[in-house]
């Protein structure tokens, strides 16, 4: 399913949820900060994923499989072994590929952590919050997959997920940077 779509249409409830905001003194009302891809950049919709069924993974897999440039990685929990997989094959090809996790996660993420480290994959851990509860890929700058599926079994198979997979690349450098932000803090 594509569909095409501008950022004002498919963000159209954050849009006016901002000028409301701003109305009443900036943010969103809530004083969080946002970042605006533009009026006129483009998002096209590669897929809407539910789970479960068991399946959805396999276009993450596709996803990463298709990469050419990049895959960037931020997750809270990583144990799903195609996907793991698919990342390897990456690094593999000569993608540049790097992984961020939640430091408190390590030891659940223990097998794809072993895996990242014996292929020589930059993996980093970020500690510095609470949990980093993030789940996202941007895939050659372009590509950005997120939503509150965890790159994990569980998520296929047992837990209500979804996941966007989004062709845009004003979003993915907004998630690049924000990315790059906690790279910076993560420990090797």
């Amino acid at each position: 399913m594509k569909k095409r779509w501008s950022v004002g249409a498919l963000l159209l409830s954050g849009v006016l949820f901002q000028a409301l905001g701003t109305w009443l003194g900036g943010g969103d009302g809530w004083g969080v900060a946002h970042a605006n891809p533009g009026a006129g950049a483009q998002v096209e919709v590669l897929g809407v994923y539910f789970s479960p069924p068991a399946g959805s993974a396999a276009a993450i897999v596709k996803a990463v499989d298709g990469s050419q440039h990049e895959v960037l990685v931020q997750a809270y929990s990583f144990t799903h072994n195609a996907i793991a997989q698919a990342v390897l094959r990456a690094h593999a090809r000569g993608v540049a590929v790097r992984v961020l996790l939640d430091q408190k996660s390590e030891q659940t993420n223990r097998y794809v952590v072993d895996l990242l480290r014996q292929a020589h994959v930059p993996l980093r851990g970020d500690g510095q919050h609470a949990i980093a509860h993030n789940k996202v890929m941007v895939i050659d700058g372009a590509v950005v997959i997120t939503g509150s599926f965890n790159f994990t079994n569980s998520a296929e198979t047992r837990n209500a997920e979804n996941f966007l997979i989004l062709k845009s690349p004003d979003l993915a450098r907004i998630y690049k940077a924000e990315l790059e932000k906690h790279w910076a803090h993560g420990a090797e």
